[in-house]
């Protein structure tokens, strides 16, 4: 019979879209190195990830689900998110994998039976039966649990906190992620954007893509006139 839970896959992408390659901070060489070797079983066997919107999150648990395609190793992505739409009792069938990584293991907290559930699941993950990653906007010190012992066991492995993008790391990411894209964005166009626009990641990334969009049905380089063209029609 079926299981009830059904996997629920974050947007993964195998166009280098979402790569250890192309994430940049200041603590990269770090954290990319502790989530490489747990994906691969050399490592930790407990990693979480916490920081704001927009610092990485999403972007490393893709990564590391491509680099566990590549590398032979079966992982299973959730959006605790979604999972708080299902039976809690459900997921306790999950399919067996090496890597369990969940997103937004936040938004569970304060839900005694999916508490009770991710207590079971790092009890499993200690035993051996797979390795857990997962991403929350705050420390586990900082969440409001009705289960005590899971707040303590989100931290029985390595936390590891993703700091804000600097403007410059945020110039250095449009300039990378164009690049993907076969866009060349030229100094006075980013500083265009920074200038007039907010200067958040996830804000920038979604200027860049209205901008792919544009550039590829108009056949035009990206310049300043085009992005205030683009980004009009978008009321930005």
């Amino acid at each position: 019979m079926e299981s009830p839970i059904k996997q629920i896959a974050l947007p993964l992408s195998l166009d280098r879209q979402f790569s250890f390659e192309n994430y940049i901070s200041d603590r990269a060489e770090l954290i990319q190195t502790s989530i490489k070797a747990l994906v691969v079983g050399n490592g930790e066997v407990q990693i979480g990830l916490w920081g704001a919107s927009a610092s990485g999150k999403t972007h490393l648990l893709n990564a590391s689900a491509e680099l566990a395609r590549r590398s032979g190793v079966q992982l299973q992505i959730y959006d605790a998110a979604q999972l708080l739409q299902c039976d809690a009792s459900a997921f306790e069938g999950f399919a067996n994998c090496d890597v369990l990584a969940v997103d937004n293991l936040d938004a569970i907290a304060g839900n005694p039976e999916w508490e009770a559930c991710f207590y079971q699941v790092i009890n499993r993950c200690r035993d051996g039966e797979f390795r857990f990653l997962f991403a929350m906007s705050v420390k586990p010190d900082e969440l409001a649990t009705s289960l005590d012992d899971f707040q303590s066991r989100l931290q029985w492995g390595l936390m590891l906190q993703l700091p804000d993008s600097s403007e410059l790391e945020i110039r250095e990411i449009l300039r990378k992620r164009a690049r993907l894209n076969g866009i060349v964005l030229t100094d006075d166009v980013i500083s265009y954007l920074m200038t007039h626009y907010a200067r958040n990641l996830s804000a920038q990334m979604e200027i860049l893509r209205r901008l792919d969009g544009a550039s590829l049905s108009q056949q035009r380089k990206v310049t300043i006139p085009l992005v205030k063209q683009a980004l009009l029609e978008h009321n930005l």
